[in-house]
């Protein structure tokens, strides 16, 4: 049985939540910010793969693959899911290499989760 990536937003929505329940609290919105470009990034990639629109590579190479295939597609939908994963993909970044985060944790956390909402729903629609 194939993973169901969703299931890292929804395991990212129960980190940001209650953050201090796993803790420590910043650690537990850093992977919260992790998990929800994952969710999104592997929805995407799986899609565009199943759709024979693009083959991975199996390499760090692949998440810049991804984030171009929607980017560089005709249709604006599927630019604006390349252009947020290319966010979320920043904040996960910034949230697994940099000691200090721009804003404050809680805030990316919470808006990663709805940006990854937000790709998860325009990949349903394609």
């Amino acid at each position: 049985m194939s993973f169901n990536w969703a299931d890292y937003l929804r395991f990212a929505e129960s980190l940001v939540s209650t953050p201090s329940s796993p803790g420590p609290e910043e650690a537990a919105l850093r992977a919260a910010i992790s998990r929800a470009y994952y969710a999104a990034f592997c929805s995407a990639r799986n899609l565009a793969e199943s759709r024979g629109e693009m083959t991975r590579a199996r390499r760090s190479t692949d998440h810049r693959l991804v984030i171009d295939h929607f980017q560089d597609a005709p249709e604006f939908v599927r630019q604006q899911i390349g252009a947020d994963l290319s966010r979320l993909r920043r904040f996960r970044n910034n949230a697994d290499y940099d000691d200090r985060l721009k804003d404050t944790p809680l805030t990316v956390a919470q808006l990663s989760v709805s940006i990854a909402h937000g790709i998860l729903t325009a990949l349903g629609s394609l």
